[in-house]
């Protein structure tokens, strides 16, 4: 395969994860040409790690973090036809996993791909659905006319582990800068509305689950009402509430078969965070900014 491939992560104080990629990298079989981290002042000693592995590392300061701009930054000095973009905390989950995620782009079925996120083995039953429901086992090809079937779903894109032919990229703007979160999903909204088509790739296969608790979990469902109040027209007819609800429904019955009966009262009580936050967030434009610092997983955004 002839594409050249380069691999952005954003890091900040990522720990081993660093030697991890550079292993799990080394065991490939297609190799990126290069990888770039691009670092927030760490002070765990990754970044020297970083350069000690062959990698590019690029320093910001913490309070100049941007979803969208740090990894504009990144991919401006980047050199592949096509861009991958990883979280720190994500572990590729065999060797086959970067050919994969970019073949679809070489061959041209579609300009940009995410991998399939398998839960970490620390994960509780509660997230172990929740990456099976948003991250099954079947690949999927979009486009603009699937929005009418599956809502805001047709937009769903992570840059947990994401990759996008590099011209198209630039072709779009980038990523959209100055937005709390999401900037992976409006780069999918402008792709899709461009008429070019992205791919949900199974095959190409991460490991990456959270552990959050209530309060984290009505943090980050605030930031998401945030970015549904900004996103303005890119977003439009992206309905959100059904699958909202059949995510809950799904998830209770997932583990009411596995006989976590208490489980029950934490996916119910998840829930219902989960709305608080999101229905505050949507109403960000009343809330004093000091405020919204407080309520967000994002707190230096309101700065």
């Amino acid at each position: 395969m002839s594409k050249s491939v380069s691999i952005i992560v954003p890091t900040l104080n990522p720990g081993d994860s660093v030697l991890g990629l550079r292993e799990a990298l080394a065991h490939q079989r297609l190799r990126p040409s290069e990888v770039i981290i691009v670092d927030s002042a760490s002070t765990d000693g990754s970044p020297e790690q970083a350069r000690a592995a062959g990698f590019r590392v690029l320093s910001i300061k913490r309070s100049d973090f941007d979803h969208g701009s740090t990894r504009n930054l990144a991919a401006r000095c980047s050199c592949g036809s096509i861009l991958v973009f990883m979280t720190q905390d994500v572990t590729p989950a065999d060797e086959h996993w970067l050919i994969n995620l970019i073949s679809p782009i070489a061959s041209g079925e579609a300009v940009a791909t995410f991998a399939r996120q398998i839960p970490k083995e620390d994960a509780d039953r509660r997230e172990k659905f929740a990456r099976s429901f948003n991250y099954p086992a079947k690949s999927r090809i979009k486009e603009l006319a699937d929005l009418r079937d599956l809502g805001y779903k047709a937009f769903f894109f992570s840059n947990a582990c994401s990759a996008v032919r590099a011209d198209v990229f630039w072709e779009m703007g980038g990523f959209p800068e100055k937005v709390i979160m999401n900037e992976d999903v409006l780069l999918c909204a402008k792709l899709l509305r461009a008429g070019y088509r992205v791919k949900y790739e199974a095959k190409a296969q991460v490991y990456h689950s959270h552990r959050y608790g209530l309060l984290q979990q009505f943090k980050r469902y605030f930031d998401i009402g945030v970015f549904i109040s900004q996103a303005g027209s890119l977003l439009e007819g992206a309905r959100t509430r059904t699958e909202g609800l059949r995510f809950v429904v799904e998830q209770a019955k997932y583990v009411f078969r596995a006989g976590e009966y208490l489980g029950l009262l934490m996916v119910f009580a998840e829930a219902g965070t989960k709305l608080l936050g999101f229905s505050l967030g949507k109403r960000q434009r009343h809330i004093p900014p000091a405020v919204k610092r407080r309520l967000s997983m994002h707190g230096s955004f309101w700065k």
